[in-house]
């Protein structure tokens, strides 16, 4: 593990960036070939992609033109790349479930649920070239595991209380609570989740379920609109919201950072994360056509200041890749 510090308005940060061994992390750096047919392959997504996003912007007339390039990502009939998504279901489907639980349950869940399916044929080897060995699908699967420890670790910090609480604010498919409570059987943990995509909340009806939380979770089908609501007679003692901040932009972050910790009680945790600039960012841009929004840890520490929790009470945890933080702020 290696730790440093970095400096906000309002005083030193640590950041961890955790070794693949501490947590069971992957950690397969691609060779300098694979980065330079990744950008190949990017650079000709793009100059396709663009072409076909102007092409409908002009017959609409009016739109931003990234809102036409995640529309046709999000599409199930549109392909980016003939070496990427036309030849393979799975590469495919990552891509138009790109921005939701789908693909990301593909990429936390790639060793058991996608590559026993992969056979020796061509779909197989772009599969296993693309979603096996992508630096960025392995950080998400290590920020999918370090979550998980992250909400144990918070979870034991409440050891004492009768009933401890946990609200996931769009989350997904809230998979890595539930991994979470299954580390903790001894503890009684009840969850609520508040989320505008049906299908995840359906999705996670299903794991909860099959875990046996079925009187451990609520759902809430709605969106962050929902936070003061909810918490007024939940009341919480971790927060988490993995995932979200990468669609958010500043100041709509910083203030729901901030409605978040207004809602927490004093010594309660907050677990937030956010996508960091990296090498493959041009193919998650230009082939999977994934809208996010990059920061680096200290514009991911300024958020966070910014919303009002102390620099001395939070830490940024990155995984080995250094793509994927993971901030642990406690008010």
């Amino acid at each position: 593990m290696r730790q440093y510090g970095i400096r906000t308005e309002r005083g030193s940060l640590s950041v961890y960036v955790l070794a693949p061994e501490r947590f069971n992390g992957e950690y397969d750096k691609r060779s300098p070939l694979y980065v330079l047919g990744t950008l190949m392959v990017s650079s000709l997504a793009m100059m396709g992609n663009l072409c076909k996003a102007l092409y409908r912007r002009s017959r609409n007339g009016y739109g931003p033109l990234g809102r036409y390039l995640s529309e046709m990502g999000r599409d199930e009939e549109h392909v980016s790349s003939f070496a990427v998504d036309r030849f393979s279901r799975f590469n495919h489907q990552a891509k138009y479930g790109a921005a939701g639980w789908r693909s990301l349950d593909m990429f936390y869940n790639y060793h058991e649920k996608i590559k026993p399916q992969l056979n020796g044929d061509f779909e197989g080897w772009l599969t296993r070239h693309w979603m096996g060995k992508f630096e960025n699908r392995q950080a998400v699967t290590n920020r999918f595991k370090i979550s998980i420890n992250t909400l144990v670790k918070a979870i034991e910090n409440f050891a004492a209380e009768k009933e401890i609480r946990i609200l996931s604010l769009a989350s997904g498919s809230v998979q890595a609570a539930v991994e979470a409570m299954k580390k903790c059987p001894q503890l009684n943990v009840k969850a609520v989740l508040i989320e505008a995509d049906i299908s995840a909340i359906e999705e996670a009806k299903k794991l909860v379920v099959e875990a046996g939380f079925n009187d451990h979770f609520s759902f809430v089908h709605d969106t962050s609109n929902a936070l003061e609501k909810v918490t007024g007679a939940f009341m919480p003692h971790i927060i988490e919201m993995v995932g979200f901040l990468d669609y958010c932009p500043r100041q709509q972050a910083i203030a729901l950072i901030n409605r978040i910790r207004m809602r927490l009680p004093v010594g309660s945790v907050f677990i937030t994360c956010n996508i960091r600039p990296n090498r493959e960012k041009i193919f998650l841009d230009w082939v999977l056509l994934w809208p996010m929004i990059y920061r680096t840890e200290h514009e991911l520490a300024d958020l966070i200041v910014k919303g009002g929790f102390s620099p001395k009470k939070t830490q940024l945890i990155y995984e080995p890749f250094q793509i994927h933080g993971i901030a642990v702020c406690r008010k």
